[in-house]
Parts: structure tokens; sequence; C-alpha cells
């Protein structure tokens, strides 16, 4: 490849920034497991508090982000207050940079790909930072510092050690995820911490024991939805509605309705996972070697739906930085409730999903968002395949070269059958998955129902790739049999 391109400003970097090796040798399964297993432990570390803030800072900080925290991972007054937003934003701009020719990459050679891969790692610690700053210079975090200085001024030592704190983090995390792109553990490694985050928070959320404060209230409460519910049942007529209720509704602690919603999503997730279209297929090297190859309904998984809930993440955060910094009201004007800053006019609004009550006295900001989430969804899929390498000339290619036909088709016919499927299949399965999405909003589900339909299509995938890798080492696993020992 000759010539100057812009890939080529990261050579700069290569000597400077840290990466993972690929392997020379084949990883064993449990070496996988091991990988896998401890990338989600470290991650998990990250709902540790921020070092400089009050007790339960959570109680004092004004979060206008409430509504996709799940969604990344991203945990209020802790390290991980940015969760996966900066590494899946980076992911996503440079898949597409790559897909429309932006950026001239050859992924099939391994220093082009190391080119790639620490130009996205770049992008994720200028976009950590560009986050960061806004967090400050938009007064985030100033009601939950614990000094001071005269004129209500939030300390500029203290915000300092707040940055440090979540961009160090934030490092760690994105090496954590190469760790796993790079083979060595399972599936992708955004994915497979989201999944491991969402089934750690969905527990925690439903049973979570803890007993926390309410602001401006002399009451406590579980963490735990379920658990809440337990704790203050009583067999009184007078408060047993009023707790039943509480437990459904309550806003600023997870609540039962949520967990439904979560729970509901899932089952359609799993549903929709079992339809598929299998093709017979037969070798032309091996008489007799027949079998079928599955394309899925939900062929790009939950990518459509991360793609554009991301998209909209970024959107409602840039919007919040520009409206706070610069009170620009037109893009957005918020409104406190209760520990959240909800957005009640404004551009940004429309780009929000509404409850069921707002979507009735507003049907043009249900029709924009509703709208907004399907066509995005739709078009990332139906060009996922393209950017992905995944296009039905692509697994033809793949076809050809291991000596695979279509039973009753000829070579030259193999790309046309695939294309009349594959497309069909990404996009309808998109959409679905959108329209879920979209119910689970409007009914309440404050991203719960989004997080579970992503991170159930990445544990459909972690268990593929799991599955296939158990069967390549023959199912033997010293980890896998000395836990069996146990049963």
């Amino acid at each position: 490849m000759s010539g100057f391109r812009l890939l080529d400003l990261v050579k700069f970097f290569l000597p400077i920034l840290p990466e993972v090796e690929l392997p020379y040798e084949k990883v064993t399964l449990d070496e996988k497991i091991i990988f896998t297993v401890s990338s989600g432990i470290i991650f998990l570390l990250g709902q540790l508090p921020l070092y400089g803030l009050k007790p339960n800072a959570y109680l004092y900080i004004q979060d206008p982000f409430s509504d996709f925290r799940s969604i990344f991972a991203m945990e209020k007054g802790t390290l991980l207050e940015l969760g996966l937003l900066p590494v899946l934003t980076s992911a996503f701009i440079w898949q597409l940079a790559v897909g429309f020719k932006v950026i001239n990459v050859n992924l099939s050679l391994r220093s082009e790909r190391e080119l790639f891969q620490t130009g996205q790692k770049l992008t994720t610690y200028g976009l950590s930072i560009v986050y960061l700053a806004g967090l400050l210079f938009s007064n985030y975090y100033d009601e939950s510092l614990k000094s001071y200085v005269i004129g209500g001024v939030a300390a500029w030592g203290s915000l300092f050690l707040i940055f440090v704190q979540v961009f160090i983090f934030n490092f760690f995390v994105t090496s954590i995820v190469e760790v796993i792109d790079k083979g060595l553990g399972f599936g992708s490694g955004a994915l497979t911490l989201l999944t491991v985050q969402y089934t750690s928070n969905f527990v925690r959320d439903l049973i979570g024991l803890e007993i926390l404060p309410l602001k401006n209230s002399n009451k406590t409460e579980s963490f735990g939805s379920l658990a809440n519910l337990v704790k203050n049942f009583s067999f009184n007529p007078k408060t047993l509605g009023g707790n039943v209720l509480n437990s459904f509704t309550r806003f600023e602690l997870p609540n039962l309705t949520q967990a439904y919603i979560a729970v509901a999503s899932i089952l359609v997730v799993v549903g929709l996972n079992n339809f598929r279209i299998e093709l017979p297929i037969r070798s032309t090297k091996m008489r007799g070697m027949a079998n079928v190859y599955p394309i899925k309904l939900l062929y790009t998984g939950g990518l459509p739906l991360l793609f554009t809930v991301t998209i909209l993440a970024n959107l409602q955060v840039f919007g919040y930085f520009i409206a706070s910094i610069f009170q620009y009201r037109f893009l957005g004007s918020y409104e406190l409730v209760n520990t959240s800053l909800v957005l009640n006019n404004g551009i940004l609004y429309y780009f929000t999903s509404p409850s069921v009550v707002q979507a009735v006295l507003n049907p043009l900001r249900t029709v924009v968002y509703s709208l907004t989430v399907v066509f995005l969804s739709t078009w990332f899929a139906n060009h996922w395949a393209l950017f992905s390498g995944s296009a039905p000339k692509d697994i033809s290619k793949q076809f050809k070269e291991q000596g695979i036909s279509i039973s009753g088709k000829r070579d030259v016919s193999i790309t046309k059958e695939l294309s009349r499927i594959i497309p069909v299949a990404a996009v309808s399965g998109a959409f679905l998955l959108s329209v879920t999405a979209i119910v689970g909003e409007v009914l309440g589900g404050k991203g719960k129902g989004i997080a579970g339909v992503v991170g159930i299509c990445a544990a459909f995938s972690i268990m593929e790739d799991f599955v296939i890798e158990s069967q390549q080492s023959g199912g033997t696993s010293q980890l896998l049999g000395a836990l069996s020992g146990y049963q």
C-alpha cells in the first residue's frame, strides 16, 4: 500500500502505548476460561466508589444519564463512571470508517491490524478525556465532593483526583477488552464485559440486601427491589398496598417493573434466537459429507441495537455538556426528579424514551424516538455484514476455499442464494429487537430492557464460542473436570 494514509499517523504511538501481544501458541480452553473470568472480576472492581466524594455520593450527584447507564455499565460515582461508552463509541467509529473506505486498511496483515487497534485505543483515550472534562466543567460532581472553596466552587484538586482515578481505570478497561479480543478469552471483549456487568447488576437489582438512605428523607430501603418488598411486607391493609406499589414504582432505586421488563426482553430474545433457516450443504471434496448451514434471524445479534443506543447516548452526553456549560437551552432543559436530571423540553427531549403517559400526551416525541431507533438499527444491520466480512460474497468465498457447496445449487449461484436470505434475516432481526427495546422503554425499563437484549445476545455468542472451543479441544478441561467433582 503506497502513499500517505491517515492511519500512518498512528505509527508514532506504537512504541508508546502498551499492547497485548497475540498469542504465539494456541490458547487452551482452561486458559480462556481463566482469562475471561479474571477479566470479569477485575472489571467488576470498578464499582468501587471514587476517592474524594461524600459517602453515598449517588444521593448528591444529579444524574442526567440514568436512562442508559445500565446499557453501558456506567456506575454513578464509581471508577466505572464512563463504563464501556468510550470503548464502544471508538469501536463503532473505526468500523464505520473502514466500511465507508474513509480509512484504507488491510486487516489480513498483522501490521495493519496493529495500526487499526492502536488507533482505536487512542480514540478511546481521547473520548475518555473529553467525557471527563465535560463532567467536570458541567458541575456534575460539585454537590457530591467532600471539599469546597469559598463561594461554593468545587475544589479543583478534588476534581483532578477524580479525573485521574476514572481515566486510569478506563485505561485498564481498554486493556482488558484487548486481552479478550486478542483471542485470550471468549467472545468480543466489550460485549463480554457488558454481559458480566449486566448479570451481576440484575441479581443485585433484584435481591441486593444493602440498606441505603433515601434523599431528603429519614427512610431507608433495601437496594434490591424484591428484597425491599420482602423487608417491608406487612399484613396491615393500610400499609401493604403502598409498600407493594413502591416496590414496583420507586424511582431512585431499582424497582420490580424494570426487573419484569428485563425478564420479558430476555425471553423475547431467547425465542427469536431459535428462528433460523438451515441451508443444506455438501462437501465437493469428500463424497457423502452433508450438513446444514444455519442462518439465524438474529444474524447480527444485538450489535445494531447497541450501535443505535451508542449514538443516542453520545447525543445526550454531548448535548448535556453543551447545554450545561454554554447554557444553550434550545438543546434541552432539565428538571430534578429525586437524584436524576430529566429532560422536559428541547431538541434532545425528542430523542429520549417516553413513559406510557408521555407517549399518549406527546405522540410526536414517541414517533421521533421510535423511528430513530428502528431506522438506525435496521440501517446498521443492513450494512454490518459488509463492514464485518460476513457479507454473502465473503461467505461464498469461504465455501469455495473449504470445498463446500449448497445442495442443488451451482457454485456460481451460492452468492445469489445467500444474498436472498442474509440481508432479510439481518434487517428483520434488528427490526424485531428494536421494537422490543422501544416497548420496554415506554413501559418504564429505564435501559434495563435494552441492556437485557444486548446482554443475552452477547451471552449466546460467548456460549457458541465456548462450545466450539470445547469441541475442538475434545472436551478436555481440568477446570471443568474439577468443578464437576463437586456436583
